[in-house]
């Protein structure tokens, strides 16, 4: 089976095209590198020179490249990942965040239907539901999100589903939580580039000696601990939702939106604990303000993807750290450097 992979240069992109690939899967993969690098697309065509195909395409600019790279490929499903996507990013630049998250979803769509092609499997995010006093999370909970990062995607949900409604398309989108850990050969895995915004990155920056301090954003949160909660979860979990989601939405139709997420809330500081503890590498850290944009509390209920994909979530937090860190625990280069 062919697949067009949308950001498949990102770590949840290159993750899931590195499993879709082991399995048999033939991708087709585009990025701009504008969240990313080379390295997981030149680990992927190393490791898969026959079935993992790859052009540099600016989704949200360059329609008639799109169109061309997938003309004729016989592709039966879209897995739309790329995106700009950083929630502190999207206060700053929140016209960018707009335009280009916006016009690459209408350019995969216009592609989409030019191939007759319509099964799609979208990266949607828990950032959707914003601030909610109702937790965990269904996927019937109100939905006000917080950030423009998290209004973009409920935009492009709801033209999808209007699209779906119509009988234009069939799309499962995927409403995650917070991805980390690594695959358990460390091939793929998230980078730790200074200019990353998730959480993981950042603490193993500070256990390397890149960074000296960790920062805490918020630590007056009505929580057990004063800072966040958050629904972590292991990539290759993630990774094992969205496969099951594709094999749904080609025997589907209309629109249907999964929480993907462990159920488990967990702080900023138990997952600094867990990590120190898998690491065996002390992170220091410092309180800052809360950022724009952020929630006290977002944890999932995963009862409905359980009952429609039959997807559950296998690692607990101890094993997220510890493939996380794995990669780069002899890691030398690091060393030393600020």
């Amino acid at each position: 089976m062919n697949l067009l992979v949308t950001g498949a240069a990102g770590y949840i992109g290159a993750s899931f095209s590195y499993e879709a690939l082991k399995k048999g899967f033939k991708v087709y993969g585009c990025d701009n590198f504008i969240n990313s690098d080379e390295t997981n697309i030149k680990i992927l065509e190393n490791r898969f020179p026959n079935d993992f195909i790859f052009e540099k395409i600016d989704l949200s600019t360059e329609l008639e490249k799109v169109k061309n790279f997938i003309s004729n490929k016989k592709i039966e499903c879209v897995i739309h990942f790329a995106s700009l996507k950083s929630v502190e990013e999207s206060e700053k630049i929140p016209n960018e965040y707009w335009r280009n998250n916006l016009d690459s979803t209408f350019n995969v769509l216009k592609a989409m239907e030019d191939e007759r092609l319509k099964a799609l499997v979208f990266s949607s995010s828990a950032s959707v539901y914003g601030q909610s006093k109702i937790q965990p999370l269904t996927e019937d909970t109100n939905l006000m999100p917080e950030s423009t990062y998290g209004k973009t995607k409920l935009a492009i949900e709801f033209i999808l589903k209007d699209l779906a409604e119509k009988s234009l398309i069939n799309v499962a989108s995927l409403r995650y939580f917070n991805p980390i850990g690594s695959h358990k050969d460390g091939l793929i895995v998230e980078s730790i580039s200074d200019n990353q915004s998730n959480i993981m990155p950042k603490i193993i920056r500070v256990a390397l000696g890149v960074d000296k301090k960790f920062t805490v954003f918020g630590n007056d949160y009505e929580t057990n601990d004063g800072t966040a909660e958050r629904d972590y979860i292991h990539i290759e979990d993630l990774i094992s939702g969205h496969l099951d989601a594709v094999k749904f939405i080609l025997q589907s139709k209309g629109f249907i939106e999964l929480n993907l997420g462990t159920g488990k809330k967990v702080s900023v500081l138990d997952l600094l604990k867990t990590f120190m503890a898998a690491s065996r590498k002390e992170v220091p850290i410092e309180f800052s303000s809360r950022r724009a944009g952020d929630v006290p509390v977002c944890y999932a209920d995963p009862t409905k993807s359980n009952k429609m994909i039959s997807w559950k979530s296998k690692f607990g937090l101890k094993e997220m750290c510890e493939d996380s860190w794995r990669p780069f625990q002899n890691c030398d280069e690091f060393k030393g450097k600020s």
